[in-house]
């Protein structure tokens, strides 16, 4: 029997397995653990890689399409970029980024111009030596305005939402990293800094070097809004603390008047950044890529100078060798 390859144009077409919201009751969030079966798809991955899911549009958005269109959805149209005939209906809920589409748009414009759905990449939050049919991700769900209308993500809409469990085929591909990878060598420490949806890999890490049985030293500075609703994975994490597996730094940044992020507890862990740097950690920043990777990265810069007693150029040359020995690495989006 040939062996079926899937990839970016061929996804596997996964079942979400189990969905729960992570945060408790009066969060103001609302992020999810999605766990999706690879099971059959010949796909394997490693600790650190990402993968694709392809979303779907909203049946309220699709319908609305259909109405401005003046068409019931069973019309078959030729998809140019496939050359694959589908219905309308299909090619409106798989194909079409419905969000960027003007009110005003014809059939004929639809088919020669339409923006395409791209896929969504989620790091992966198990490790294979866990789960090697299956993968965890964490979805964070979100919502926006344009004009006076509330929009969702599509993304997080399709996975936390519309798509329904052990039923609605997932379309996925595996997304490999070649740099966001755990050291070789399971002795050399590493700092991984992640706030938010951030610790995805970080789990997977820990679950990876669990596994190994490593003796290097691990330190995960996580953060996030409310310690009482917002602390993902809170009694893994607290039981690896326990077990003296994990070093861990938390910043809830609304559970005091002044707020405190991962970059704080940073800087005031110093020395011991200095130290583990001296060591030969690996040091991971996974999140936000605006502001928080920038922070941390100062914030590194000024330990570096302070501890090391470097001048700044001197730091961020020593920053630069760092990223040249693949020892400071980012993951951000």
């Amino acid at each position: 029997m040939e062996e079926v390859l899937y990839n970016k144009e061929n996804p596997f077409p996964a079942k979400i397995v189990e969905r729960y919201l992570l945060n408790k009751e009066g969060s103001t969030k609302k992020t999810y653990h999605v766990t999706l079966d690879l099971a059959d798809s010949g796909m394997t991955y490693k600790a650190g890689d990402a993968i694709a899911i392809y979303p779907e549009n909203s049946p309220e958005d699709v319908a609305t399409l259909l109405a401005a269109l003046g068409k019931t959805g069973v019309e078959e149209v030729i998809d140019p970029r496939s050359g694959k005939t589908l219905s309308l209906e299909h090619f409106l809920k798989t194909k079409v980024n419905l969000l960027r589409i003007d009110e005003g748009v014809s059939l004929e414009d639809l088919l020669v111009k339409y923006p395409p759905l791209l896929p969504r990449f989620y790091s992966i939050a198990s490790s294979p030596q866990v789960s090697p049919n299956r993968v965890d991700l964490l979805v964070a769900t979100f919502t926006y305005k344009v004009g006076d209308i509330e929009r969702k993500g599509l993304g997080s809409h399709f996975l936390c939402d519309l798509a329904e469990v052990e039923k609605t085929p997932i379309y996925t591909y595996l997304h490999p990293t070649a740099h966001f990878t755990l050291p070789d060598d399971p002795n050399v420490p590493i700092i991984m800094v992640g706030p938010g949806t951030g610790v995805a890999p970080y789990r997977a890490f820990l679950q990876e070097r669990e596994a190994q049985g490593a003796t290097g030293k691990n330190w995960l500075l996580f953060g996030e809004r409310h310690r009482a609703h917002d602390y993902y994975y809170e009694s893994y994490l607290e039981e690896l603390k326990e077990k003296k597996f994990l070093h861990l730094d938390l910043a809830f940044s609304r559970d005091q008047e002044e707020k405190t992020y991962v970059q704080h507890h940073l800087l005031k862990r110093g020395v011991m950044v200095w130290k583990a740097l001296q060591e030969g950690a690996h040091f991971y920043v996974c999140g936000d890529a605006r502001r928080m990777a920038k922070d941390v990265t100062h914030a590194l810069q000024t330990i570096i100078e302070t501890h090391g007693a470097l001048s700044p150029a001197n730091a961020k040359n020593f920053i630069k060798t760092l990223r040249k020995e693949k020892r400071f690495l980012l993951d951000v989006y």
